[in-house]
Order: structure tokens, then sequence, then C-alpha cells
């Protein structure tokens, strides 16, 4: 890590924030030697498998949530609230941490209304599973009003519900990945070796934020993130980035602006919008599968797949490290049972 006052104060105003030890850490770091073979990679890949972070069957809200879980805690939450669409890994996870910690939870869903073990999304199956209350709208603008008139009802009620944004892409959600990146510095340290670039899918932009904020503290400024979205513009997503960065840095204590790493959004690979998995993603979600034996999930993880495989030899150098976010369940849906 950087030496220097500000580098210090903010290293241990992370430690101080309240933080929940829910997920399995360190996720596996592992080289894609086979994947490397087939392109003809002319550097190494990487790939970090946040898949494995644990409950609700993994993923890189995992990360995010100990803390706001933590925040919800300390409030004296009886119950969390948070939204996201019908296949949502975030309230799929939410679900699953809530249930652990003896927490009532509330989804606001966007989409149509599944049925039930007929073709239901298997990550909404697992959000009944896990006890969350859900409530539908129709379109993704009409989730946070919806939560929110859904909070109000509860503390009439003498409720004490805590509400968690869109994929819990706040400042305090993406200090997880500011620690995120301290362990991958530790895990690329015993092996001797750096990344010069990562790649990952982005939409919320809290997995973005909390990277290029880690890498400023774990001393690694010069290697560069892009993160490859799955549904907005690199405008709307970058701006969204640079707002939650400045919110890091006010909770790590240093100055604004002290993170000044290029904020790199692709937005090439969307396809035919949120949700909808795109042809190169299918594609790149098999070969991936057929080369390393890894699953992603096809609509977000298979996306930056794709960018990656179509752009291996441009998107930065030395040694490049796919973050896997999770989301596999995507893949699935369930019948009868």
């Amino acid at each position: 890590m950087p030496g220097t006052n500000e580098s210090r104060v903010a290293a241990s105003r992370l430690e101080a924030l309240p933080r929940l030890a829910l997920g399995h850490f360190p996720t596996p770091l592992i080289r894609m030697r086979q994947l490397e073979r087939a392109l003809s990679a002319g550097r190494e890949l990487w790939v970090k498998q946040d898949d494995y972070s644990g409950p609700g069957f993994g993923g890189n809200k995992v990360r995010k949530l100990e803390y706001e879980l933590a925040a919800a805690v300390e409030a004296g939450a009886t119950e969390v609230l948070t939204v996201g669409g019908i296949r949502s890994n975030h309230c799929r996870i939410t679900a699953a941490l809530a249930a652990r910690l003896g927490l009532g939870c509330g989804l606001v869903l966007n989409g149509s209304v599944p049925v039930q073990g007929v073709g239901e999304p298997a990550s909404h199956a697992m959000d009944r599973w896990f006890g969350a209350e859900v409530r539908y709208v129709e379109h993704g603008s009409e989730r946070a009003s919806a939560m929110a008139r859904w909070a109000g009802e509860l503390q009439s009620a003498g409720g004490r519900p805590y509400m968690i944004p869109l994929g819990a892409s706040t400042p305090l959600g993406a200090c997880g990945f500011v620690r995120a990146v301290l362990e991958l510095r530790g895990q690329c340290d015993s092996m001797g070796w750096r990344p010069g670039t990562i790649v990952h899918a982005t939409s919320s932009a809290g997995t973005q934020a909390g990277m290029l904020a880690g890498l400023w503290l774990a001393g690694w400024e010069d290697v560069e993130v892009t993160g490859v979205s799955a549904d907005d513009s690199a405008v709307v997503i970058g701006a969204e980035v640079r707002r939650l960065v400045r919110g890091v840095e006010g909770l790590l204590g240093v100055p604004e602006g002290m993170v000044t790493a290029p904020v790199r959004v692709e937005d090439g690979y969307i396809g035919d919008g949120y949700g909808v998995p795109s042809e190169a993603g299918r594609e790149a979600a098999r070969f991936l599968a057929r080369s390393e034996g890894v699953v992603i999930d096809p609509v977000y993880t298979a996306k930056a797949m794709a960018g990656l495989l179509a752009n291996v030899e441009r998107w930065g150098t030395g040694p490049l490290v796919f973050w896997h976010t999770g989301g596999q369940l995507a893949n699935f849906v369930l019948g009868p049972v």
C-alpha cells in the first residue's frame, strides 16, 4: 500500500467501518491456461471467482451487503427492503443474508410476474424459498418509489425497515470492493505477479467505483479497469461510478479527487438491452465453459466475457483478470415441484 498519510487514514477508516463477515473470502484466483491457448493470447488470463463468495449462490453483492447489512443491524432494523429485476442476483442474496441474520426481507421486482413452478426463474424461486415477501411493478423506474411506500407502511405498523438501493451500489456498499482489491493484491503478492488489467460486468456502478478506490489504496493506480455494461450507456454508468467514488472518498476520510484513475466503460456489448441475453454473450459463455469449465450468466457476465474475447489484445496490458461477479442461476428456470 502507498505510505502517504492519506492512504493510512483511508486504511484505518476502512477497518473502522462496521462490517458483517458473511461471505467466504478470499475467493479463488485461477489462471485460465486453456482459454489462453484457445485464443492464442499473448498475455496471462486469470479469473477472480466471486461466484464462490458464499450465501445465496454467491456473487459480487455479498461484499457490498456485508457493509449495508451491518448498517441495518446497527440501526436496529426489523426488516430490509431492496429492489431489482425478476432474476436479480442482488435481491436473492439480500434475501439469503437477511434470513441468516433473522431479519425480514421485502423485494420490489419489475417485470412479468412468474408462475411458480412453471418456467419460473430459479433466482426468483430462491427469493421465495429464503422467505422474502415480494411485490411487483411493471417498470424499473417505479421500483424506488414503491420501496419507499412500503417502508412507510412498515413504519406505520411499528416496524423499522432499512432500505438498500439497487445493487447495494452506495458508497458504503462500494467499500466492499475497496476491500476486494486489497484481497486481490494479497493473492497476487503471494504468487509474485500483478495484474495490468481488470475486466468485469458493470451496471449499477458500485463494483467499479469500489475497485477504483481500492486500486488507489493498494498502490495499484496504474492497473486499468474496464467495466462492460450490461444495460446503460457508458455516459450514464461512468457518471454514476464517479459519483460513488466521491462518496467512498468521503467515507475513507480523504480529499475529494484523490482517486484519479480514468473511468473506462465499454457499452458495445449490451445487445437488445437490460436482462436480454445477447448472441455474442451466449457464444462467449459456451466458449468459456468448454475451455475452462467456468459457468457464467447470460445477462451480465456473459456480455463482459464477449467484450473480453473480442478485445483480449486491445484492452490494457499485462496479465488480465476477469472478475466473475456471479449470477449463474439466471441460466435456469424451475419446473414443477
